[in-house]
């Protein structure tokens, strides 16, 4: 099958979109304010008329060039393009003002592409054999499955547990406009034939979080200029291989902890990369040159926030459960391609799927030749306000929403959502839990209630099965787990303040 799916690579517009997928999601990444999930949310309607491989490479393509994108801007001018560039900018800043940008650039390159190479190849060991697995599951085991997976976003997605817990819970009671799973009866479509499918996920995702930003910059005071930012040169430097080679063991335990807190739902690549950069500086023999450009303080984030790509795939592809929000919105493209992710994906559209996974590998040959040749344009890339792309983006978002049923009322949802997504976000509300509870909502609804019947309305369905009930276990456990955390924090918070 891997044979099969390499010569399936074999076409001139799978590298065509590789390239421009990298290219565009290092330019999205490079400008702060912008970030993949917003890049992917708008160019998904673009690979409406694309085949599978090339549509979703070009998409993951946004994706890998956007995570590393973002130290561009983190490491030039102290502002992280995305959240998980944030540990970058600590020493890459200091690189930078000291004359090594370059170097730190280059650093911030090689880690990236080493991090998503070992989670790629982690996605092919373990992504298959996870959907076998889940072929095992009746509906009350993947009723259990999917609470312990919104459960997990709500105690460890960061952020404040209450928020989170209201935004899942939005997203569920969204999913239940339409037609009712089991009987087929319409549920709050106020009489609109059009509303019987439900909230369309492209509409939604693409007005969460591509209108929503435009709203938020509209009613926002006008920062700082990046213009008018001294951004400091990069000078002409050399990474060898030897420097790279002197890092393995900060590179390897990096892309770990990328890889496997990727796979966890609703965590994302931010926790991660200050993860890998803690480990990183404890393990050094020098920590004290942490803060003031240490080269392993560049790499090892990077390696991280690279890592959580493949990572975040695997619970996505095999399970059909997002691990991040950007995969969230991937997992939309895949589902619009009529590849549905799930147990059953590796069965029916196996040489597809392992074609995606070559291809991401593969994609890393042009990320280093475009990251390279992309470093001089950043200096200008980075300069672009992202108020003057706004209106590109509501054209597209509009656009982007009609084109999915050629349908006004999606339209109208999309800029819904839009508007509920700025109050959110202008109320401090997370988005992701949202999209991913209305992801979830549905399908878990249909689990439980097909559980029930099977039961005849017996709980005991949830006890008997020796899977569901070792999930609820594991459920109970992180619950424990995350109340643990808490107490130890606000008993070491309370202790710093007396001290």
């Amino acid at each position: 099958m891997l044979l099969d799916a390499f010569n399936a690579l074999m076409d001139i517009w799978v590298l065509v979109a590789a390239i421009v997928g990298i290219v565009t999601g290092i330019i999205i990444g490079a400008i702060p304010g912008l970030g993949p999930t917003m890049a992917i949310a708008l160019l998904i309607p673009v690979t409406f008329t694309m085949p599978p491989i090339p549509a979703i490479t070009l998409l993951l393509g946004v994706y890998q060039g956007a995570i590393f994108g973002g130290s561009i801007s983190a490491i030039l001018l102290n502002v992280p393009g995305t959240p998980s560039s944030a540990a970058t900018a600590i020493d890459g800043h200091a690189m930078a003002k000291r004359g090594e940008g370059g170097r730190a650039l280059r650093i911030a390159l090689y880690a990236s592409v080493a991090g998503n190479i070992f989670s790629c190849f982690v996605l092919i060991v373990l992504a298959e054999p996870l959907a076998s697995m889940a072929l095992n599951f009746g509906p009350a085991e993947m009723a259990a499955l999917m609470f312990f997976a919104l459960l997990v976003i709500v105690l460890f997605g960061g952020g404040v547990r209450l928020d989170a817990a209201l935004m899942v819970l939005l997203g569920v009671f969204a999913g239940i406009v339409g037609l009712d799973p089991i009987e087929g009866t319409p549920r709050f479509t106020f009489d609109s034939f059009a509303m019987e499918n439900g909230l369309q996920l492209i509409p939604v995702l693409v007005g969460l979080f591509a209108m929503s930003e435009v709203f938020l910059k509209l009613f926002e005071r006008r920062s700082a200029n990046q213009g008018d930012m001294d951004i400091p040169e990069i000078l002409p430097s050399k990474v060898r291989f030897i420097d790279m080679w002197r890092m393995r063991a900060t590179l390897l335990w990096s892309s770990l902890i990328g890889t496997f807190v990727g796979i966890l739902p609703g965590i994302g690549s931010t926790v991660p990369a200050f993860m890998s950069y803690s480990l990183a500086r404890a393990r050094s023999k020098q920590p004290n040159k942490f803060g003031e450009g240490a080269d392993e303080g560049v790499a090892a984030p990077e390696a991280a926030n690279n890592a959580v790509t493949g990572g975040a795939l695997i619970p996505t592809l095999a399970l059909g459960i997002p691990g991040d929000a950007v995969t969230a919105v991937i997992l939309g493209a895949f589902m619009l391609q009529g590849l549905a992710p799930g147990p059953f994906l590796f069965r029916d559209y196996g040489i597809e799927v392992y074609a995606i996974f070559e291809a991401l590998i593969l994609s890393s040959i042009p990320t280093i030749i475009f990251g390279l040749l992309l470093f001089k344009i950043a200096v200008h890339v980075i300069r672009i306000q992202p108020r003057h792309l706004f209106p590109t983006i509501t054209i597209l978002a509009l656009l982007g929403a009609f084109s999915v049923n050629n349908s006004l009322v999606d339209v109208w949802v999309m800029l819904g959502a839009g508007f509920v997504g700025f109050l959110l976000r202008r109320s401090g509300f997370p988005l992701p839990p949202l999209l991913i509870g209305l992801i979830l909502g549905t399908p878990l609804e249909q689990s439980v209630r097909q559980a029930l019947l099977t039961s005849n309305g017996n709980l005991d369905i949830f006890w008997n099965s020796h899977i569901a009930l070792s999930i609820i276990a594991l459920t109970a456990i992180c619950i424990v787990i995350s109340v643990a955390i808490s107490v130890f924090k606000n008993k070491r918070h309370q202790g710093s303040s007396d001290v």
